[in-house]
C-alpha cells in the first residue's frame, strides 16, 4: 500500500504571498472518494478521534507536518489551518491535493549530474548547496556543482488517494480535528494586536465601476489617467496586459475598455506571476514616461521581478511600442515573496516593495541582509544614471555610498549594503502609500504563521523581519546585538485575515469621519478596516465593510476617492456617504 506522505501538504498559505486560491470541486468522480467527501462534509466527524488519525502511521500527516515550533518540514504548519480554512477548503485540499499548489509549498524536481532525480520542497539555498525535504520527511543537500537540471513540479508530494489508507470515518474524523487548529487567542499585551476589531453599525458601500461584463481578467492594480478624467489604467496579472477603462456619461452602456499595451513578450505568466504594478513619472506629461513591474524566468528555473520603464505615444492615446527599457531585476531563488508594488514618493523618487524572496520562514535571513535586495523597500532616482547603472541611488539613502554617509557604513554588516535599499526586515510588502497631508508611508506586509502587519515606514528602519513576525519574537538566527527594530502599528491575527492588502489614507473630504483613517483590507476574509494612529501607535481599527471579491489592491480617482479591487475581475468605488467610523 502506498504510504500517505503528507495528508495536508496540499493546503494553500494565503500568509505567504496574499493569495489563497479556492480549489475546484475533485475531478475524480469515482464511488470511493465521492464517499470520502460526503462523509467529511455532511457528517461532521469526531475531533479526538481525529487527533488519532493525524498522529498515526497510516496517514502520516506527522512526516510532513508540525502544528508549530522551529522544526522543518515539507508541508506547512497547521496550527493555524482552521483559522485559514473553511471545512470545504479543508476537504476538497486533501482529495485533489495537484489541483492548485501555492509555490510556498510547491515541489522542485533536481536531476543531478549522476542522474538521481529527487523530488521535495525547498527548504534553503545558497552558492553551495540546495536544501529539500522530501515526500518521506528527509532533509536532501544537493551540492550546488552537481544540479544538472532544477524546476518546478505540478505535482503535490502527496498522494491523490488517500482514500487507500484511511475510511471515509477516519478522513471525517482528520477534518473535524483540522478544523479545530486555530490561533490561540487571548488578551494580547500589545496595543497594535487588538483582541478584535469590531463592525462599525453602519457598514460602508461598494458600488461597480463598470458594467458585469466588463469584468477584468484578474486585476491587480488600478491607477486614474493623470492625463484624462473619467479614465482609468487596469493592470491584468496573468494576461499582462494593461487597459485603459474610459468612462461613458451616466449608466455603464457607454464605457469603453481599450487594450493599452500586451507585455505577454517580455513578462512570464502563472498562478502568481506576470504584470503587478504601474506608476507614471511625475512628469508623465512632459516625458510620457511610465514604469511596470513585472516578472520573467530568463535567470534560471524562478522567475525575478522587473522595474521597466516606457513611454507613450506622443498623443497619450497608447503604448508608443518597442521593448521595455529595463531599469532593475531583482534576483530570487524561490518564486516566493516578491513584492510586487512600485510608486512614485513625494520626493519624485520612485519605491519598489521586494519581498525576502523565500524559502518559508527566511532562512537564509534575506530580511535582515543588506547586501541583497530582498526584503526591503527600495528606492532609486530614474532621472539619472550612475556608476554604469540606468539609475542613481538618491544622497539620502541610508546606506547611499556618500561622504557624509561614510561613518555611518563602518560596521561589518553595511561595508557591503546596497545603496537602493531606503528600509528592510520586510516579508512581503505587497501594496504600499503616502498619506498626501503627512507624508507618511504606509505599508501593508504580508505575514509568516500567525500575524498580518501594518507598518509606518521611515528612512533607513529595520522593521524585523525574521527576527519578529509582527509584536512577538521570531527567531534570533540573525538578530543582532544592539539593532533597533520598528514593530508594526497594527498586527491582527488569523481569526481576522491572512493576507492583508494595504490601501490609502483617505483625505477627500474633510467633513467625513473617515477623514485621517488609513483604509486597508485582507484578500482571503475580504474584510475591509479603518484605522488611525499617533505616533505610530493604534488609537482606533473598525471593520468598515466587506468586499463581494477578494481585495487584492486599491486604487484612488481624480477626486481622491477609494477604489477597490476584487481579483475576479471588479473594480469597485468605496462610498463612505451613510457610514460613520465611530
Amino acid at each position: 500500500m502506498k504510504p500517505i506522505a503528507a495528508v495536508c501538504s496540499c493546503f494553500l498559505l494565503a500568509a505567504a504571498t496574499g493569495f489563497l486560491v479556492a480549489q475546484d470541486k475533485p475531478k475524480d468522480e469515482s464511488g470511493k472518494i465521492r464517499g470520502l467527501y460526503q462523509a467529511a462534509a455532511l457528517k461532521g466527524g469526531d475531533v479526538e478521534r481525529g487527533l488519532a488519525v493525524f498522529k498515526s502511521k497510516k496517514a502520516a500527516c506527522t512526516r510532513c507536518h508540525i502544528l508549530s515550533g522551529a522544526e522543518k518540514k515539507a508541508g506547512p504548519k497547521l496550527g493555524t489551518i482552521g483559522d485559514k480554512f473553511t471545512r470545504d477548503q479543508l476537504i476538497r485540499s486533501v482529495l485533489e491535493p495537484s489541483a492548485r499548489i501555492h509555490p510556498d509549498h510547491a515541489t522542485t524536481t533536481v536531476v543531478t549530474t549522476a542522474g538521481k532525480t529527487i523530488n521535495g520542497v525547498v527548504q534553503a539555498r545558497d552558492k553551495k548547496q540546495l536544501q529539500l525535504v522530501d515526500g518521506e520527511g528527509k532533509l536532501v543537500r544537493i551540492p550546488a556543482d552537481e544540479i544538472e537540471l532544477e524546476k518546478p513540479n505540478k505535482t503535490s508530494l502527496m498522494p491523490s488517494d488517500v482514500y487507500k489508507s484511511i475510511t471515509a470515518d477516519q478522513f471525517a474524523d482528520l477534518v473535524a480535528y483540522l478544523g479545530t487548529l486555530k490561533q490561540a487567542i487571548g488578551k494580547s499585551r500589545w496595543v497594535g494586536m487588538p483582541d478584535v476589531m469590531p463592525m462599525i453599525k453602519k457598514p460602508v458601500r461598494l458600488e461597480r465601476l463598470h458594467s458585469q461584463a466588463m469584468k477584468f481578467d484578474h486585476p491587480v492594480c488600478v491607477i486614474a489617467n493623470p492625463m484624462a478624467a473619467g479614465e482609468y489604467f487596469v493592470v491584468e496579472q496573468k494576461t499582462r496586459r494593461i487597459y485603459r477603462l474610459i468612462k461613458g456619461a451616466g449608466d455603464f452602456t457607454t464605457d469603453k475598455k481599450v487594450l493599452w499595451v500586451d507585455l505577454s513578450n517580455e513578462a512570464s505568466t502563472g498562478q502568481f506571476e506576470g504584470v503587478l504594478c504601474l506608476a507614471f513619472h511625475p512628469r508623465y506629461r512632459k516625458n510620457r514616461k511610465y514604469y511596470v513591474n513585472y516578472h520573467v524566468r530568463n535567470q534560471g528555473s524562478h522567475f525575478s521581478p522587473i522595474i521597466a520603464e516606457r513611454k507613450a505615444t506622443a498623443d497619450f492615446q497608447g503604448d508608443a511600442g518597442g521593448k521595455s527599457r529595463r531599469l532593475l531585476q531583482i534576483p530570487q531563488a524561490t518564486d516566493l515573496h516578491w513584492g510586487g508594488s512600485l510608486a512614485f514618493g513625494p520626493d519624485g523618487y520612485l519605491y519598489i516593495g521586494a519581498g525576502d524572496a523565500g524559502p518559508q520562514e527566511d532562512p537564509d535571513g534575506n530580511g535582515q541582509n543588506l547586501e541583497v535586495l530582498t526584503g526591503s523597500l527600495l528606492r532609486i532616482d530614474i532621472n539619472r544614471s550612475q556608476g554604469g547603472k540606468p539609475y542613481a541611488i538618491p544622497p539620502d539613502n541610508p546606506f547611499a555610498r556618500t561622504r557624509k554617509n561614510a561613518k555611518n557604513l563602518r560596521a561589518a554588516h553595511l561595508k557591503n549594503a546596497r545603496e537602493e535599499i531606503y528600509a528592510f526586515g520586510l516579508r512581503m510588502p505587497w501594496r504600499f502609500s503616502w498619506d498626501s497631508k503627512t507624508g507618511d508611508l504606509w505599508v501593508g506586509d504580508i505575514g509568516q504563521n500567525l500575524f498580518e502587519n501594518i507598518r509606518i515606514i521611515r528612512n533607513g528602519e529595520n522593521h524585523g523581519w525574521n527576527v519578529f513576525e509582527g509584536f512577538a519574537a521570531f527567531s534570533d538566527r540573525y538578530r543582532r546585538k544592539g539593532e533597533t527594530y520598528i514593530p508594526p502599528v497594527l498586527s491582527y491575527r488569523r481569526k481576522d485575515g491572512v493576507s492583508v492588502t494595504a490601501g490609502y489614507v483617505y483625505r477627500a473630504k474633510k467633513d467625513s469621519s473617515y477623514y485621517g483613517a488609513f483604509i486597508f483590507a485582507d484578500f482571503e476574509s475580504k474584510r475591509i478596516w479603518a484605522m488611525t494612529q499617533k505616533d505610530r501607535t493604534l488609537v482606533k481599527v473598525r471593520q468598515i465593510g466587506t468586499c463581494p471579491e477578494k481585495p487584492c489592491s486599491f486604487g484612488i480617482d481624480e477626486n481622491g476617492e477609494l477604489l477597490v479591487i476584487g481579483y475576479e475581475g471588479t473594480i469597485f468605488r468605496l462610498v463612505l456617504e451613510g457610514s460613520v467610523f465611530e
